[in-house]
């Protein structure tokens, strides 16, 4: 088995860190982002919750055998019942996520997807936990701890993620301002694709999640490190659904406060060690 394939079927138990303080969302905070529209069928079949999910990023999301499992499936599975509803998944790559619900493919989008203003405008967000980066190299590269380190070096990132505008526009911009070259930033179609890049020299880091990057020292054997000391870019993240589908919305935002009241919510964030959306700094990106 190569070093890729051991990344993918890595454990879902991985221990993420993350430095963000918890704040709880309160309903009537999460109810703000989802559409004032009529409310529309709940899903295609009110019996089956379809969920659309990249099930190549682990610890999140990923195949077990040909089992989905990581957080993202724990938290739909839990959501759902409480819904009393079973789960389909749609194994769909990060970039056609928002493509797939707009055309109905799916009923929700659970795939560790950034809340960002831009995507706000095409579906309607609950946000659930907290996220942010980390910065890997190889195990002998050099130390790279902060976004201006990154100046004049090659960067993979996976295709369609925030932190390609994020690299490509700002943080360039900022290495042009203070003389330096820009990032020069290589979209993967899955993050597993670029830690084999980083392992096969083609780039110099690898800029990914901080729950991915926690597990790829054990997964590469030691091969890569993670070379920040901060969390980079921190940002909720947020369950999607069809923009308008304001039923599906409100039966999620309730199923999630029951996980909240019977305790199992905080026992998932803790399995992953994971923390609660922060309702200001959401409120912040979308402009609320």
């Amino acid at each position: 088995m190569t070093l890729l394939n051991r990344f993918v079927r890595s454990s879902s138990r991985s221990r993420i860190s993350l430095s963000i303080g918890t704040v709880a969302l309160s309903a009537a905070a999460l109810l703000l982002l989802t559409s004032c529209a009529p409310a529309t069928d709940v899903a295609a079949d009110e019996n089956v919750l379809t969920v659309g999910s990249d099930l190549t990023y682990p610890p999140y999301a990923f195949l077990d055998g040909e089992t989905p499992a990581g957080f993202d499936p724990d938290i739909t599975l839990a959501l759902a019942e409480a819904m009393d509803m079973t789960v389909s998944y749609e194994d769909t790559r990060f970039e056609q996520l928002i493509a797939g619900i707009k055309s109905d493919r799916f009923d929700v989008i659970a795939s560790a997807l950034y809340i960002t203003k831009e995507r706000a405008a095409e579906v309607d967000y609950i946000p659930y936990f907290s996220t942010g980066n980390s910065i890997v190299v190889a195990a002998g590269g050099s130390p790279l701890e902060t976004i201006p380190d990154l100046c004049g070096k090659v960067v993979a990132v996976i295709k369609g993620g925030d932190i390609v505008q994020r690299l490509r526009i700002d943080a360039s911009a900022d290495c042009v301002e203070s003389g330096q070259t820009a990032v020069d930033v290589r979209e993967f179609t899955t993050d597993p694709e670029g830690t084999q890049a980083l392992l096969s020299g083609q780039v110099d880091a690898q800029l990914t999640d901080a729950g991915v990057a926690s597990t790829l020292e054990s997964a590469t054997e030691n091969a890569v490190r993670i070379s920040s000391t901060e969390l980079l870019y921190p940002i909720p993240v947020g369950l999607a659904v069809k923009k308008g589908n304001s039923g599906l919305a409100e039966k999620l935002l309730a199923a999630l406060q029951s996980m909240k009241a019977d305790g199992s919510y905080d026992a998932l964030l803790s399995d992953y060690n994971l923390a609660e959306p922060d309702a200001a700094q959401v409120a912040e990106i979308l402009g609320n």
